[in-house]
């Protein structure tokens, strides 16, 4: 037993210099694909030139880009860019899904030298539309807010892998239920280090 916890302080410690030596990157960018939850407007047809339209949930793919500029060892502030797609097709009618969104806020980060789970607040604006082709169309753009959470593993002092982020937005455009949720993974590139 006291083998067993020696062995363990020693691995502590030698993990502890490169903790401390760990520099906090002054910029940190994110690529990667993105998954969504959210309803959307399905449209048909009801009679040969009269549409209808149905709202559910719906699971559509797109990709996350974003730029955080880290201020010291915990703080910082994240541009996010999304957008997601999907095309469903609801009684022989494909609608078009497209929704985009465009958001800053604060990032607080938990830094350690293997991993930095982080959390941020977010505000910005969204765009949401659905296309028939030839039929209806609509597009709104909106207010927009997430509050989001994610864990980045360290390989290295210049990269690192996105492991999750998820995410809850409690708006979106068209539809009349709100709450979207998302998720991401991907790479994330340091440059620079604070001060």
């Amino acid at each position: 037993m006291a083998r067993t916890f020696l062995l363990l302080s020693l691995l502590l410690l030698s993990f502890a210099p490169s903790a401390f030596a760990q520099q906090t990157p002054a910029w940190e960018f994110f690529g990667g694909y993105s998954f969504e939850r959210s309803v959307v407007r399905e449209y048909f047809k009801q009679t040969p030139i009269i549409y209808a339209f149905k709202e559910q949930y719906a699971n559509l793919n797109g990709w996350e880009l974003s730029v955080t500029e880290n201020l010291n060892r915990s703080f910082g502030g994240t541009l996010q860019a999304t957008g997601h797609y999907k095309s469903p097709v609801l009684q022989g009618t494909k609608t078009r899904q497209n929704l985009f969104s465009l958001m800053y806020g604060p990032r607080f980060s938990h830094r350690m030298s293997w991993a930095t789970p982080y959390a941020h607040v977010l505000l910005g604006i969204a765009r949401t539309s659905a296309t028939v082709s030839p039929g209806p169309h609509i597009a709104e753009v909106e207010f927009a807010a997430a509050v989001g959470a994610g864990f980045d593993l360290s390989i290295g002092r210049k990269a690192a892998v996105r492991v999750v982020q998820v995410q809850y937005s409690p708006m979106s455009p068209v539809v009349s239920r709100d709450h979207k949720f998302q998720g991401s993974a991907g790479i994330v590139f340091y440059l620079g280090s604070t001060k």
